[in-house]
């Protein structure tokens, strides 16, 4: 048993767990949210704001903004059984009752075509066979003639392929930017991924923006002074997107604080994700593969390392036991590249863990704790940061006891 692993209550998890958010049962037996029909009505009676989309972008954007809100007022209000996936099915297969129904194509029309946009690869399939088994009713509608051309191909966006990075002064908060066009190079813009990598892989903001200088823009505007005089570099390895391989984008895990753009692109960021690997696995930018951030971690070359800072830094080696576990603690989830980096964040997010996830006032725990400043500063000093962020690190850490 590892120095950890001997005084943790359990591994700490701040996210709602799949059970208790996303449903995985049997469509027979699983109960249908509350919450889905309110929200769903209300998404049905606000499609005319659709139709001011003048192309395929901007119905994306308008399609997203209907879904968040009612993704938003869900999560704040209801809090539970949120079931996000099985909204979108229920919320296309109601948009498409109400086509077939109705005399003229209306709203519900764009709305197929902007779920089927922002959809992932499975929910966009579901749409589009909607789609498909309404053109017969749709083609003897008055309106179908006069629907605007792009229309057909508006969830035939992709990625380009070209794929930009950033990241702030401490190294820990990181943006992806993608190239994205339609057909014929239409409607370009830029996608931007704000990543926090302090602590879990998560994604902090999102959008897509007119072009990789107004995403970059953004992201230090979000970022702030930490980001003033970050640049975008061109992604050449697999490697450099292990952040967004790794992020929870549209997956079964909800914090529940998530920014109201994020759950605007709740959909669209996940299906931007399978664009981008699509794209890259088509060049020599391979699409990083899986890999585990929890399990076959090597603590020892960070151990022997502090320990010999500390040595040279107080004349006795530390004790060893409370060097692994604060080392394994550190380790755990974390992106490769960031394994020797450190934030205020990347501390504070540490802390808790130790607060809520080991046991209270036992003697390893205080130790880990007592030793935290130090291991702060050391990080810190190797990273090579300037006496103003260091200071800002070791402000974070816990005072030792």
């Amino acid at each position: 048993m590892s120095p950890a692993s001997k005084v943790r209550k359990k591994k700490h998890n701040v996210r709602r767990s799949s059970s208790e958010w996303i449903d995985h049962e049997p469509a027979a037996v699983r109960e249908r949210p509350s919450w889905f029909a309110g929200s769903i009505a209300a998404v049905l009676d606000n499609t005319d704001a659709l139709s001011k989309a003048a192309g395929p972008r901007e119905l994306e954007q308008a399609t997203c903004e209907l879904l968040g809100e009612q993704m938003h007022r869900a999560i704040h209000d209801v809090g539970r059984d949120l079931r996000f996936n099985w909204l979108f099915e229920e919320l296309t297969v109601a948009a498409a009752d109400r086509v077939r129904d109705a005399d003229d194509l209306t709203g519900d029309w764009l709305l197929l075509h902007g779920l089927a946009a922002i959809g992932s690869p499975a929910l966009r399939s579901f749409a589009r066979h909607q789609i498909n088994g309404l053109l017969k009713v749709a083609r003897r509608r008055p309106a179908f003639a006069r629907q605007p051309r792009w229309l057909a191909s508006s969830h035939l966006v992709k990625a380009t392929g070209e794929v930009w990075r950033m990241q702030d002064a401490y190294g820990t908060r990181l943006a992806v930017l993608a190239a994205m066009s339609y057909p014929h190079g239409a409607n370009p813009s830029a996608f931007l991924f704000d990543i926090d990598a302090c602590g879990f892989i998560t994604l902090t903001h999102a959008g897509a923006y007119d072009d990789l200088p107004q995403a970059a823009a953004a992201w230090r505007t979000l970022v702030g002074d930490q980001a003033a005089g970050a640049e975008p570099v061109e992604v050449h390895t697999g490697e450099q997107l292990s952040c967004l391989a790794q992020c929870d984008i549209g997956s079964d895990m909800v914090n529940g604080d998530e920014a109201r753009d994020v759950l605007d692109n709740w959909f669209r960021a996940n299906r931007c994700v399978h664009d981008i690997a699509h794209a890259l696995r088509k060049s020599p930018r391979l699409w990083p593969d899986p890999e585990s951030l929890y399990h076959d971690l090597d603590a020892e070359p960070m151990v022997t390392e502090f320990s010999s800072w500390y040595a040279d830094r107080h004349d006795t080696p530390p004790e060893q036991e409370t060097v692994e576990a604060l080392a394994e603690e550190w380790l755990e989830g974390t992106l490769p590249e960031t394994r020797y980096l450190i934030s205020p964040h990347r501390v504070e997010f540490h802390t808790e863990l130790i607060d809520g996830d080991w046991i209270p006032d036992h003697p390893a725990t205080l130790a880990v704790k007592s030793m935290f400043a130090e291991w702060a500063l050391w990080l810190a000093e190797r990273a090579g940061l300037p006496s103003e962020l260091v200071g800002q690190v070791t402000d974070a850490a816990p005072t030792p006891s």
